[in-house]
């Protein structure tokens, strides 16, 4: 069916265990047709694991029809076979929108190298939805933020994340101007953390100081003033110093 199709289908599947004779003769057959796939719970045997990893990678490199990849469930078993689908994802310059959830979250590959790596590959990416990929110790994650990556919207609910990694996120959003949308759920942070997140939105100690803000970013499950979704970075930062300036003159010490 997928070898007679035109273009623009959507594939889905999950729940199989697939070998390298099914993949030789499933993906190829999907480039240049499909424009969303879905994996979710795929089983490789062992001792044929690497070789489907390798005609996984080859294949999405190839495939530039693809406009979402969804890879879920499916645990990475080495950093070597993370390397081999990020690098194809990166290489492929189609896909915009990714979503790589409960994949990296075991002792033995490492989900901040490959989140890293996707967000500093210089690439156009829509929405990164990378939850439940056990994220602890952010440095080189919000590093690759602070570059003002071509990134619109960043899901990292669900990652360990401290109160540390809260605050390596807030001083990236300080230098962050394309980010519009960030969500943090269900992680380890408290109110410290959400605190230094908070400042990096809206920090009213003084003109200056809410100037400096980010005013592009939305950071979901965050009461803060002008962090309202939807609003465009102009609305955000006159609600600020609207906000700030109002509670000056009630205190009288504008």
């Amino acid at each position: 069916a997928i070898q007679v199709t035109t273009s623009d289908i959507e594939i889905a599947i999950e729940n199989i265990e697939l070998n390298p004779s099914a993949l030789g003769i499933l993906f190829p057959s999907m480039e240049g047709k499909a424009s969303d796939f879905w994996m979710g719970s795929i089983l490789f045997s062992a001792e044929n694991v690497a070789e489907c990893y390798e005609i996984i990678a080859a294949s999405i490199r190839n495939h530039h029809t693809l406009r979402w990849l969804a890879w879920v469930d499916n645990r990475i078993s080495s950093d070597k076979q993370a390397e081999l689908l990020i690098e194809s994802i990166i290489d492929n310059r189609s896909i915009n929108t990714l979503t790589l959830n409960n994949c990296f979250n075991q002792s033995y590959n490492n989900g901040c190298k490959a989140l890293a790596s996707l967000i500093s590959s210089g690439r156009h990416v829509n929405c990164l939805d990378f939850r439940e990929n056990g994220l602890a110790g952010i440095d080189d994650v919000a590093a690759a933020l602070a570059t003002n990556p071509q990134l619109e919207t960043l899901w990292i609910s669900d990652n360990d994340l401290n109160d540390r990694d809260a605050e390596l996120i807030a001083e990236a959003l300080k230098r962050n101007t394309i980010l519009q949308e960030l969500t943090l759920d269900d992680n380890s942070i408290t109110s410290t953390g959400f605190q230094k997140l908070r400042t990096a939105i809206y920090d009213p100690s003084s003109l200056n100081a809410v100037e400096s803000c980010n005013h592009t970013c939305y950071v979901d499950h965050m009461d803060v003033e002008g962090n309202d979704y939807g609003m465009t970075p102009r609305q955000r930062r006159n609600r600020k110093l609207y906000q700030l300036l109002s509670r000056r003159h009630l205190d009288g010490s504008n």
